[in-house]
């Protein structure tokens, strides 16, 4: 801070500052709000989670805590370059953004020309950038009538799978964590990527004595914060599930009067689980029979059971059968008619939002 000496008394100058209001733009599924500090000169200093915001609740992830770092660190990359030289050699040439913009678009329009707009593929899905930034790349697509996809390339997997045992993308409001007795953090590094996540289910440990369950395939930060933490082998959580299910019809913790009433075929369900017990699970998952029937035993006699469903689900070819079934077992044991119970993974559905005039 600059100083200003009299009488050879240093005196700090105080820097009027504001508070910006804002929104994460990481693409996360928290979308956590902001207060950013921001000086008279318009930069921005610290940068902390909206203490009014119920879900941020004042809570901010380290990286982004450290925003400020980022857009000020000398290293950062503030005009294009063009590579001269051979691909690998690390040579870059500097060159101003009209000519980078020209380069790419004469690219595109020659590629046309040669081809067909067709040729022209907008490949592309989230990144730190928002729904303005990211999808009015649509609005160039539908303007030039450049090939399109399927805009999910990463998070389908876990969609589908958890819209089949549901019928929609979205599911017991994340703030109901607090409200819990337990919280299965499955398929997700809360810890490090969904500190919000954390916020609630540590809440509702201190409040509620509730018990904390983390399944994930490596010791990762979030197991250490655990009551129980729950490696199994990648790829097979689907037979964790199949196993928790089976000792529910066996023991008598399934909820077969709100199964009757709002699942599929519960009777087909229990016949197909008949032969997938913990130990036949066992064999597949890595776990110990005693890991598995722990767990069973936890979540079947604890009403209020939020299961939290981690993007881990869409990093594996099974992804979709996997959290179709981990979703299932909050069906199975009827979690969902209990406040802080149910199965988690995104409230996509609920916003609705009208992107016409956005992607054009």
């Amino acid at each position: 801070m600059p100083y200003r000496k009299a009488m050879n008394v240093a005196t700090p100058i105080r820097q009027e500052k504001t508070i910006g209001h804002s929104v994460c733009p990481h693409d996360c599924p928290s979308a956590c709000a902001l207060e950013v500090d921001l000086t008279a000169e318009g930069r921005i200093g610290r940068v902390r989670g909206a203490a009014e915001n119920t879900y941020t609740a004042g809570v901010i992830c380290a990286k982004v805590a450290r925003y400020a770092e980022r857009i000020y660190h000398p290293g950062r990359l503030m005009v294009p370059q063009r590579r001269v030289g051979a691909k690998g050699e690390g040579r870059w040439q500097e060159i101003s953004w009209e000519t980078a913009l020209d380069e790419i678009a004469d690219q595109f329009v020659m590629a046309e020309q040669r081809h067909g707009s067709e040729a022209v593929w907008p490949y592309f899905y989230a990144g730190t950038m928002g729904q303005v930034q990211r999808d009015s790349i649509e609005r160039l697509r539908h303007a030039k009538r450049y090939s399109g996809f399927f805009g999910s390339i990463c998070t389908n997997m876990a969609w589908t799978g958890y819209t089949m045992a549901t019928g929609t993308l979205r599911g017991p409001d994340p703030r109901e964590m607090a409200k819990s007795d337990c919280v299965v953090i499955w398929g997700t590094n809360a810890v490090a990527t969904q500190v919000n996540v954390m916020t609630h289910a540590v809440k509702a440990r201190k409040e509620r004595g509730a018990k904390i369950v983390v399944i994930d395939v490596y010791d990762n930060p979030t197991i250490k914060q655990a009551d129980m933490g729950l490696v199994l082998k990648p790829g097979t959580d689907a037979a964790l599930a199949c196993a928790v299910m089976h000792v529910a019809f066996r023991d008598g913790h399934a909820d077969r009067a709100y199964m009757a009433e709002f699942a599929d075929d519960p009777a087909g369900l229990e016949a197909h689980l008949k032969t997938r017990g913990p130990e036949w699970a066992s064999a597949i998952t890595g776990l110990s029979v005693e890991e598995i029937e722990a767990f069973a035993r936890l979540v079947g006699t604890t009403p209020r059971t939020y299961f939290r469903l981690g993007y881990g689900f869409t990093r594996q070819r099974n992804g979709s059968v996997a959290i179709h079934a981990a979703a299932s077992v909050a069906t199975v044991l009827g979690s969902w008619k209990h406040e802080g119970g149910g199965a988690f993974h995104s409230n996509n559905d609920i916003f609705r939002l009208d992107k016409r005039e956005l992607v054009g």
